[in-house]
C-alpha cells in the first residue's frame, strides 16, 4: 500500500510539475500628437493672394477661433447707383488638417448703405459664385472677393452716406461636413 501511495504521489506531483503553460508577449507601442489649426486672412495684392507661406498673411485671431478682415470703408468710397466694386481677399489654412471654412453674417441692419429700404449689396464671393461653407484643405490658398453692388436707380437720398466698419467672420473648423 506504500508503494501504491508513493507512486499516487510522484505521479500527482509530476503531473502538477508538467501541466505549466509556457507563455510569450507581443508589445505594440505608439505615439499620439493634435492637429495644428490656423486660418489666415490677408488682402489680395491686385487681385492675387499671397503665396501659401503664414509671413504673408495676418493671424487676426480672436478667442472664438475665427479671422476677422476688418475692411475699411474707403475700399468702397464714392458708391454711385449702378456701382459694382470688388475687393480682393485671401485665406489661407495653415493648419496641418482640413478645414470646414464658414462665414458668419455680417449685421447690416442698422447700417445706412447696407441696411434698410433701398440698400446696396454686399457679398463674399469664391470664383464669381456666392460663398458658401467649404473644405479648405491644409496648406492651401483661397481667393475671395467682396463685392459691393449698388441699386441702380438708387435713391436720392443715399447720397452722402457713409457705412459702418464692416467686418467679415471666417470660422475654420475640424469638424468637416
Amino acid at each position: 500500500m506504500r508503494l501504491a501511495l508513493a507512486s499516487v504521489a510522484v505521479l500527482g506531483v509530476g503531473a502538477a510539475i508538467t501541466t505549466a503553460a509556457w507563455t510569450d508577449q507581443a508589445w505594440f507601442t505608439a505615439e499620439a500628437s493634435t492637429a495644428h489649426v490656423e486660418l489666415y486672412g490677408a488682402l489680395a495684392v491686385d487681385g492675387v493672394c499671397p503665396s501659401a507661406d503664414p509671413d504673408l498673411y495676418d493671424e487676426a485671431d480672436d478667442l472664438a477661433g475665427a479671422v476677422q478682415i476688418t475692411l475699411a470703408s474707403g475700399s468702397f468710397a464714392g458708391l454711385v447707383p449702378g456701382d459694382e466694386r470688388a475687393v480682393g481677399i485671401c485665406l489661407f489654412n495653415g493648419a496641418t488638417v482640413p478645414l470646414s471654412v464658414s462665414l458668419g453674417a455680417p449685421d447690416l441692419t442698422d447700417d445706412p448703405l447696407f441696411g434698410g429700404a433701398d440698400p446696396a449689396d454686399l457679398e463674399v464671393q469664391v470664383a464669381g459664385a456666392a460663398f458658401a461653407t467649404q473644405t479648405l484643405a491644409a496648406n492651401t490658398v483661397l481667393p475671395l472677393d467682396v463685392v459691393v453692388t449698388t441699386p441702380d436707380p438708387w435713391s436720392d437720398e443715399m447720397q452722402d452716406q457713409t457705412s459702418g466698419v464692416i467686418e467679415l467672420v471666417f470660422t475654420g473648423s475640424t469638424d468637416l461636413p
